[in-house]
């Protein structure tokens, strides 16, 4: 069913959630090690460390696992078994996939060491109580620019239809 749905976008939050592991939102066994310090992709959206930008069928891309073991290791043979064959059929889709990292700074670059730095990122993301989530505007405003995108695409592809039809019916009427 997943795979009727043209475009496919995951958002996961790279550090601090501890209701959904990265690894479960990005459907991937391991974290990817190079998120961890990595800068934000733009100033309009400070919180957001990566966008695939299309579809991609592995993750996390090879070499960037960092040698770190499945997040499923420690399961029984049936239930590993059972989740490697649900990433692996989840994967074959494509993803474009979004990280996101939201942490306590002390002068907003620098983590508070831990347990200060634990922010409530699962709820920052989607902005679930804008006086207390208010920091992930950002990923809000990045969820709709990919939805505009996602929009645009298919109305350029509906007028280029369009075009295309109308020529076919001017050729056949000469």
């Amino acid at each position: 069913a997943l795979g009727a749905f043209r475009h496919r976008v995951l958002y996961g939050n790279t550090c601090n959630d501890f209701l959904v592991r990265y690894q479960t939102a990005s459907i991937s066994p391991t974290s990817v090690k190079s998120l961890d310090q990595v800068a934000p992709i733009s100033d309009h959206y400070p919180h957001i460390v990566s966008d695939t930008l299309q579809h991609t069928y592995e993750w996390p891309p090879p070499g960037e696992d960092g040698g770190e073991v499945p997040f499923y290791a420690a399961d029984d043979g049936p239930t590993r078994e059972m989740i490697e064959e649900m990433i692996r059929n989840l994967q074959t889709l494509g993803w474009r996939r979004v990280g996101a990292r939201f942490q306590r700074t002390v002068d907003g670059k620098n983590p508070l060491p831990f347990p200060l730095n634990v922010a409530n990122a699962h709820n920052h993301l989607p902005v679930c109580r804008p006086m207390l989530d208010g920091k992930g505007a950002d990923s809000v405003n990045h969820i709709c620019g990919v939805l505009e995108e996602h929009s645009k695409e298919l109305e350029d592809e509906a007028e280029a239809q369009r075009r295309a039809e109308e020529e076919k019916r001017s050729m056949e009427a000469q």
